[in-house]
């Protein structure tokens, strides 16, 4: 029977072996909500534009003149993202306890 050598095992490798794994980061199960919940809300600002009660030209200039203001916007995303990440990961730690001392 052939074995490992010890140097080629790590931590996930062990604690597979024990049937365990590591605890997430609750960043990690936040990230992915707020993008779904930043597509959602794109998703009916874009509805609500187009089923909104407005003379035709009233809308389409609306949407124009959002449209030249995109990319300025999405310019902003990444520093939005950096800062909300630092946000939340200053409230929570890695182990999961947050500052004000209850555990999730």
């Amino acid at each position: 029977m052939m074995f490992e050598p010890i140097e080629s095992l790590n931590k996930e490798h062990l604690l597979g072996l024990l049937g365990l794994q590591t605890r997430r980061n609750p960043v990690a199960f936040v990230a992915p909500a707020l993008a779904v919940l930043g597509v959602g809300l794109l998703i009916g600002a874009t509805v609500g534009l187009l089923a909104a009660p407005r003379p035709g030209r009233e809308l389409r200039n609306d949407l124009a003149r959002r449209v030249q203001n995109a990319p300025s916007a999405v310019a902003k995303l990444p520093q939005r993202a950096t800062e909300a990440y630092h946000w939340m990961t200053d409230k929570v730690d890695v182990d999961g306890e947050d500052h004000r001392g209850v555990n999730s």
